[in-house]
């Protein structure tokens, strides 16, 4: 088996391994990846509870903590634990226990967390209805914070809004804060940033506020001029070393590479799935093997190949960014050369756009180790009849 199947096939077992008792729905004999991951209103899960799909719907009970993965992740329910969950779309509405940690494009709280809540993405809203208990920690373009906090609100954005009551102290870094009248800070408010915070008459502070220097020379145009020489230098040092190991891969793996670029234009939907099963399950795993002494050295190993599967992973959706643009699909006689190379200067100018590049670089990484997955998949099911034909023969 070369490299590329062997990295897969790793891939794979951990996310079989783990995946297995995840879908609570499944309407035919296709894998649920492809389908909705639903827990329904009433079905009691006792233990942690992972879940993975283009969509996932978490509406039951979970007696343990939750993993959730997938393009739009919804938490309706009741989870007696942590809440782990990564999407496009997330909105968590239900009760959790413990604390939520989230990372996505769009996120939207209107439930209630018990402790700390952890927000990354690029529009963070905490509804006039979510209540956090303890403490708050938001980063993202936009953070907006409607819903009672409990302790400390700490916040880092380019634009961020509070119009609810903290019970402790307020910690932002932002381009621009605003306090509406519904705002009530418990103690202080501190802040990093050129422009003074707009606090309207009727919000209430009940500490002193202070604003943090920045640093001597600091502004934000050097800040910003410095940002993009530096995506400017990454992007182009990504760019040619993509290049050269796309074209060593093609060179070693061209039918290969064409089984999984046709498995990302013929199961669209298992791509994504898998995609986003492997890239958070995976490391999961082998954060687990790694505080282990006894497999150790498997976790070293299995974040290893983790690492270098997802740089791999991007090449071939690349390939078939680039097919789209020649409007050609491959066959094994075509070369995948010149849409491999168009594709990755397609990529490369896309990734240098804020926020959409970033987006892009992990729909493609998802994507691409989806595509991995299913078409070893296939691979192995046809290298098993072959073995079985032989040994009738």
């Amino acid at each position: 088996m070369n490299m590329i199947g062997s990295i897969t096939c790793m891939v794979a077992a951990t996310v079989v391994l783990l995946g297995t008792p995840v879908f609570a729905e499944k309407s035919d004999g296709r894998s649920p990846i492809g389908e909705r991951a639903v827990l329904r209103a009433g079905q009691v899960v006792q233990g942690d509870y992972f879940a993975f799909g283009p969509q996932v719907e978490i509406s039951g009970i979970v007696n343990g903590d939750l993993y959730a993965a997938g393009g739009e992740v919804m938490v309706d329910g009741v989870v007696n634990g942590d809440v782990i969950v990564a999407g496009a779309k997330v909105v968590l509405s239900g009760t959790i226990a413990q604390d939520a940690r989230v990372a996505g494009a769009h996120i939207t709280v209107s439930g209630t967390i018990g402790r700390n809540a952890t927000l990354a993405g690029v529009d963070v809203h905490l509804t006039e209805k979510a209540t956090v208990r303890e403490n708050v920690i938001a980063g993202g373009a936009s953070v907006q914070l409607s819903g009672a906090i409990g302790r400390d609100a700490r916040v880092g954005a380019w634009q961020t809004t509070f119009s609810n009551e903290i019970g402790r102290d307020v910690i932002v870094a932002a381009e621009s804060v605003r306090l509406t009248s519904k705002a009530s800070v418990g103690g202080r408010l501190r802040y990093w940033g050129e422009v003074a915070p707009s606090i309207d008459e009727e919000a209430v502070i009940r500490g002193p506020i202070t604003r943090r220097p920045l640093p001597e020379g600091w502004s934000t145009e050097r800040a910003r001029q410095g940002l993009v020489g530096m995506r400017v230098l990454a992007a182009f040092a990504s760019f040619l070393s993509t290049l050269i190991l796309g074209l060593i891969l093609l060179r070693i793996w061209p039918h290969f590479a064409a089984q999984v670029t046709a498995a990302i234009r013929e199961r669209p939907a298992p791509s994504v799935g898998w995609g986003l099963a492997a890239v958070v399950v995976t490391p999961l795993v082998a954060l687990s093997f790694v505080v282990t002494v006894l497999v150790l050295p498997a976790g070293v190993i299995l974040l290893a190949l983790y690492g270098v599967t997802m740089y791999l992973a991007r090449i071939f959706t690349i390939i078939c960014a680039g097919q789209w643009l020649f409007r050609r699909r491959a066959d094994a006689s075509s070369s995948l050369i010149r849409p491999f190379v168009a594709g990755l200067l397609l990529y490369s100018l896309l990734a240098l756009v804020p926020v959409i590049g970033s987006l892009l670089t992990f729909v493609t990484v998802i994507v691409g180790v989806g595509a991995l997955l299913v078409a070893g998949k296939q691979r192995l099911a046809v290298t098993q009849e072959q073995d079985r034909a032989e040994g009738v023969s």
